[in-house]
């Protein structure tokens, strides 16, 4: 209940009319990425510490080689591009940390 909650709250933010589109997607990637992330490592180590460590760098490099590449590509990084797609890992990362430790295993038939 308290993760329908959490998520509900979130919603208007990306609803909000000042904020671009593209961000919005920046955002979306970072926390598909950080979810996915999570629940590979938890799954292969079943350890949450290295899980939370990697779901939060994921983002940060690939959102960082995206940015170099849209650098090289047409002449502009973007650090709040960037910054979008790290603050969306990072609220995954932190919704699942708040959360009690369940047995994260269940997930697998995501993978098979």
């Amino acid at each position: 209940m308290k993760k329908i909650l959490l998520i509900l709250l979130f919603i208007p933010l990306l609803n909000y009319g000042q904020i671009p589109v593209d961000k919005k997607l920046h955002f979306a990637a970072g926390a598909g990425i950080s979810l996915v992330t999570y629940a590979t490592v938890i799954q292969i180590t079943d350890d949450h510490k290295k899980a939370t460590i990697y779901s939060i760098i994921t983002p940060i490099v690939i959102g960082l080689a995206k940015e170099l590449i849209d650098e090289k590509k047409y002449k502009g990084f973007d650090s709040r591009d960037w910054a979008y797609t790290v603050g969306g890992g990072l609220f995954i990362t932190t919704t699942i940390n708040i959360f009690p430790k369940k047995d994260y295993r269940k997930t697998q038939y995501i993978f098979n």
